[in-house]
C-alpha cells in the first residue's frame, strides 16, 4: 500500500514542478527528459501490460508531429547542411519524449492529488507575479521575463492562472476562493508587464472560453468580478505608463498603427512589420515547396529567390535562416508544408476530443490550454518553442495518465456564489 500511495504523491509532486519552476528555463525541457527516462525505468522494472486502445490516436498524432519534420531534411545539401538542419529536430524530439512517457506509463494507476496540483498553480502565480513586479518596478525591465523568455514566462504563468480560476469556481471554501482570486490577480501582473499583445489577446479569449466551459457552475457574479478586476489592472497599468509613473515597455513610436505606417513605407523594422515580412516569406516558401516545406539549409540556399517571390522588404544578409515566423500556421507551413499543417490539425483535434471526454477539472484545464495555445499562435509559435512546447507535452501526459477525478470530490460544484 505504501508503494501505491508513494507513487501517487511522487507523480503529483513531479507534475506540480512544471508550475513551481515555470519562471526558469529550461525547467520544462529537463522535466520532460526525466519523465521519459523515469517511464522507461518504471516499465523495465514492472513491465505493466499494454492497453493502448484509449491512447492510440493521441500517441499516433504526437508521433506524427515528429515525423513530418524529416522529409525536407533529405532534399539536397551535403553533410554540413545536414548537420545545420538537425536543430529542426529540437522541439519535435520533445513530442517523442511524450510518446515514450505515454507508452511506459499509460497503464500505471495514478490518482492525481488535484488540490495539491492547483495549489502549486497558485504558488506559481504568487511567485511569478512578485518576480514580474520586482523586475518591472524596481529593476526597470521593459518586458518581464522572469528567468525564462518573455513568451515562455507569460504562457506558463497564464496557464497557472487559468488553473486557479477553475479551482476557485469549484471550491466551496470561502477562504480558498479568496486565496486563489488574489493569486490570479498577482499572476496577471506577468501578463501586463510582459507587454505581449498576442498573449494579452489570447488571455482574453481563453478567459471568455473558460466562462463558457464552466457555465454550469452558474457563478456569473464571480466571473464578472474577476473580469472587472483584470480590466481594472489593465487600465491602471496603462494610466501609470502614460503618466510616466511606470516604465513603459514600448515607446509612443512603437504602437500598432506606427508599425503599420512604417511597413507601408517599406520599413519592416518593427514588431508588426517584421511579422508581416516573415509571413510573406513563409507564403513564398509554401509556393516553392508546398508539400513538405523547406529545410533550414535549403532556405539559406534559395533565400534570394524567396525574397524576390515574396516581395519582402528585408535584406538577405539580415535574415537568420533558423528563425521562426511568429505565427504557428505560417511557421508550420514554411518548415513542414501541408503535411505539417495536417499533422498539427490532427494533433489539435485529437487533444480536444480526448480531454473533452474527461469531464473533470483536469479536462477543463487542458481545453483552456488548447484555446490559449491556438490563440497565442496568431503571433508566436507555441507548439514549436522549447519552453511552451515542453510544458504542453508534459501536461498532455499528466492529463492522459491521471485517473478521471470524480465530479463532486475533492472539489464540490455549487450554484451558490460565496463572493
Amino acid at each position: 500500500m505504501w508503494l501505491s500511495i508513494d507513487r501517487h504523491k511522487v507523480l503529483t509532486l513531479f507534475f506540480a514542478l512544471f508550475f513551481v519552476l515555470s519562471f526558469k528555463k529550461p525547467s520544462a525541457q529537463i522535466l520532460m527528459v526525466i519523465l521519459a527516462l523515469g517511464g522507461l525505468l518504471y516499465y523495465k522494472a514492472h513491465k505493466p501490460p499494454m492497453h493502448l486502445s484509449p491512447f492510440k490516436w493521441l500517441i499516433a498524432s504526437m508521433f506524427a508531429m515528429f515525423l513530418v519534420v524529416w522529409p525536407n531534411l533529405f532534399v539536397g545539401g551535403d553533410l554540413d547542411a545536414w548537420h545545420y538542419n538537425l536543430r529542426s529536430l529540437n522541439m519535435p524530439s520533445v513530442y517523442v519524449l511524450g510518446v515514450v512517457a505515454l507508452l511506459c506509463l499509460h497503464n500505471v494507476p495514478f490518482r492525481l492529488n488535484a488540490r495539491f496540483l492547483f495549489y502549486s498553480m497558485a504558488f506559481a502565480c504568487f511567485f511569478n507575479g512578485g518576480l514580474a513586479f520586482a523586475q518591472r518596478v524596481f529593476l526597470g525591465v521593459g518586458r518581464v521575463v522572469g528567468f525564462s523568455t518573455v513568451v515562455g514566462f507569460v504562457t506558463l504563468t497564464s496557464m497557472a492562472l487559468f488553473g486557479c480560476f477553475i479551482y476557485a469556481l469549484h471550491t466551496d471554501k470561502r477562504q480558498e476562493k479568496w486565496l486563489f482570486s488574489v493569486a490570479m490577480l498577482t499572476g496577471f501582473l506577468v501578463v501586463l508587464f510582459s507587454a505581449t499583445r498576442s498573449a494579452s489577446i489570447a488571455f482574453a479569449i481563453t478567459f471568455l472560453a473558460l466562462c463558457v466551459f464552466l457555465r454550469r457552475t452558474k457563478q456569473w457574479r464571480y466571473m464578472g468580478l474577476m473580469a472587472l478586476c483584470f480590466g481594472g489592472l489593465f487600465a491602471l497599468n496603462q494610466t501609470l505608463e502614460q503618466h510616466a509613473l511606470l516604465h513603459a515597455a514600448r515607446t509612443k513610436d512603437e504602437s500598432f498603427s506606427q508599425d503599420l505606417r512604417l511597413f507601408a513605407q517599406k520599413n519592416p523594422d518593427s514588431s508588426i512589420g517584421l511579422r508581416l515580412a516573415r509571413w510573406q516569406e513563409a507564403l513564398a516558401i509554401a509556393k516553392l515547396s508546398p508539400l513538405i516545406g523547406m529545410s533550414l539549409s535549403t532556405k539559406c540556399r534559395r533565400l534570394d529567390e524567396i525574397l524576390a517571390l515574396s516581395h519582402s522588404y528585408r535584406k538577405a544578409d539580415q535574415i537568420n535562416c533558423a528563425e521562426k515566423y511568429d505565427n504557428e500556421f505560417f511557421n508550420t507551413l514554411a518548415h513542414r508544408g501541408v503535411l505539417g499543417l495536417a499533422a498539427l490539425a490532427w494533433f489539435l483535434c485529437v487533444l480536444w476530443r480526448f480531454f473533452a471526454k474527461r469531464k473533470d477539472i483536469i479536462g477543463v484545464f487542458m481545453l483552456s490550454m488548447l484555446v490559449f495555445y491556438v490563440s497565442v499562435g496568431i503571433g508566436f509559435d507555441p507548439f514549436d518553442f522549447f519552453i511552451e512546447g515542453s510544458f504542453l507535452v508534459g501536461m498532455v501526459v499528466m492529463g492522459a495518465i491521471a485517473e478521471r477525478l470524480p465530479t463532486t470530490q475533492p472539489l464540490t460544484t455549487t450554484s451558490k456564489d460565496p463572493i
